[in-house]
Parts: structure tokens; C-alpha cells; sequence
């Protein structure tokens, strides 16, 4: 076994994982405006999809985008909401590109809102292995400034907003933001919209809890419930399904990896989401961190049979 071991870390070291690799592009440029319902709206090209949720005297937005469109995104959600204040702004994971209205908003007194792990995250000096980048603390200023652990509600009007964590998938940061009177449910980056999800295995993302996340998220979900990851378009309750089998496809092919020994190049090579790469895109990277993820939890038996 301590063979085995060592020829896992061999191979992990010799295939560096920011290697020819790049987060799936994040839309920037010229912002544009789609309506979800009468009262929600999504704007991309800020770097993530933003929510933005008007009430009858405030508005409640979900992620910021990136802080170099902070200006331009702040004046489309005023142009929306025809000026009504922002009460609320929900971070759903620690990202950059979720909190680029943070300093902005808190200055105008907006609570936001994020899992605790987010501001820690947000607080932290850290390198990130695959993609080659150390990211240093935010400015108090840019970070939550209210945070739970485990769920919580608000109101909008008459709208009841649920937020939570359910398990750590893309990190262990990531929360979900639901609309329940609207049955519109906001994911963040715990689902691939047009492209894998990703494990982000610096701050806790893997296989494991992406697949409780996703079927926490099925639980939420109705057959009318519109769907809203950080990219891509809106989706539904069949692209969780989707999802939940190619998740289950996945840990079943990095098990069956991990027992036989294979590097993640021979990993690769193998070609083990065929079946499922016309509809999720490219795999190299959701291959990647799915090995790599899963490798940091092998000590804790993520595997049964591996150790």
C-alpha cells in the first residue's frame, strides 16, 4: 500500500495540474439583462451571473461579479430597480468573481451576506495548486459582513428567501439562495451550466460532497423550479438529475482509477466521461480536480476498499 502511495504522489507531482489549464471563461464585456420572473432578473458579463430580486422598497442581489465591473454592475441594477436601495447581497462561495460589489455595498450600509467559511476564505493568505494563483486577504471592507453556518431566512415583500450550506462541493464555502414564492433556487458554482462543475480541492471541493449537494439541491427543486448557476444559462430540475448521474458516473470512474493505480494522465487517456462531454464540454480540468480532490481524501476512506 505504501507503494501504491507512493506512485499516486509520483504521478501527482509530475502532472502539474495548472498545466495547459484555465477556469472556463469567465463573460466579461458588455453586461446584458434577462428576466426570470416579474421581479428577477440575471445579468451576466460581469464576471458571474448576478440575481438581482427587486422588492417593493428594496432589492436583494446574489453574488457581485468581478470587482473591475463593480461600477457598470451597480448602475445596471439601479437602472432595474429604479434606484431602490440594496438591502442584501448574498456571496455564494469565496470567490473573486462573487464579490466585486462587496466594498461598494457595504459603504451604502448593504448587509452581505455569506457562508462563515466565505469570509474566512476571504481572510486568508493561500496558494491555489492548479491554478497557479496566491491569493491574499481582502480588505475588511470587501469581505461579508454577516455570516451563518448552516441556513437562514429573510423577506423581500412577500417573498421568503431561504439560504444555506448543505456540503462542501465546488469549496466549502458554497451556499445556496432560494426564491421561494418565485421557485427560483441560485446554486453558485455547485452547478455546471453549459460545462462541468469544478472541485476547487485548495479550499475544499470533491466528488463526494458535490454529489450530497446536488441531490440537497434536487430536495429543494420542483419540476417548475428555474435553476441559476454563477455561468451559462438558466436551467431546471432535469439538469440537477443530469448532474446527479454524471457525478455518480464520475466517483465510480476515480474510484475504479485510484484501485487500479492509474496516473492521472493514464487517467485521462482512458477517456472516462465519454459519454457525457457533448452536453458538459471539455473534461480535462473537471478530470483534474476530480483526481486530484480525490486523492487528498483517500486518507479519510473516501474510497471504500482503497485503504
Amino acid at each position: 500500500m505504501k507503494l501504491f502511495r507512493r506512485t499516486l504522489l509520483q504521478a501527482l507531482v509530475l502532472s502539474p495540474l495548472a498545466a495547459n489549464l484555465s477556469l472556463p471563461a469567465m463573460a466579461q464585456g458588455a453586461l446584458s439583462v434577462s428576466s426570470v420572473t416579474d421581479n428577477i432578473s440575471v445579468i451576466s458579463g460581469a464576471g458571474a451571473n448576478v440575481v438581482v430580486a427587486v422588492g417593493p422598497e428594496s432589492v436583494v442581489v446574489v453574488d457581485g461579479g468581478l470587482a473591475e465591473n463593480a461600477e457598470a454592475l451597480l448602475a445596471q441594477i439601479d437602472a432595474i430597480s429604479a434606484g431602490k436601495p440594496i438591502s442584501t447581497l448574498f456571496n455564494t462561495n469565496w470567490r473573486r468573481n462573487k464579490s466585486g460589489l462587496n466594498q461598494l455595498l457595504a459603504a451604502r450600509g448593504t448587509s452581505i451576506i455569506a457562508h462563515e467559511n466565505t469570509r474566512l476564505w476571504q481572510n486568508a493568505e493561500f496558494h491555489s495548486e492548479w491554478e497557479n494563483v496566491d491569493y491574499t486577504p481582502l480588505p475588511k471592507e470587501e469581505q461579508a459582513n454577516k455570516t451563518f453556518y448552516d441556513k437562514g431566512t429573510l423577506t423581500l415583500g412577500d417573498e421568503v428567501i431561504e439560504y444555506g450550506f448543505i456540503s462542501q462541493s465546488n469549496s466549502d464555502s458554497d451556499i445556496y439562495v432560494r426564491f421561494t414564492k418565485a421557485d427560483v433556487l441560485v446554486v453558485g458554482d455547485m452547478v455546471g451550466a453549459g460545462a462541468y462543475p469544478l472541485f476547487d480541492y485548495a479550499t475544499g471541493g470533491w466528488i463526494n460532497g458535490a454529489q450530497r449537494t446536488t441531490q440537497g439541491l434536487l430536495a429543494l427543486s420542483s419540476d417548475t423550479t428555474r435553476v441559476i448557476a454563477s455561468l451559462g444559462p438558466v436551467v431546471d430540475r432535469a439538469h440537477l438529475e443530469k448532474q446527479a448521474a454524471m457525478l455518480e458516473h464520475a466517483y465510480a470512474k476515480v474510484s475504479e482509477c485510484f484501485k487500479t493505480g492509474l496516473s492521472l494522465e493514464q487517467f485521462k487517456q482512458s477517456d472516462p466521461m465519454q459519454a457525457f462531454n457533448a452536453e458538459w464540454g471539455n473534461p480535462d480540468l473537471f478530470l483534474a480536480l476530480l483526481y486530484k480532490s480525490t486523492w487528498y481524501r483517500i486518507p479519510g476512506r473516501a474510497i471504500q476498499g482503497i485503504i
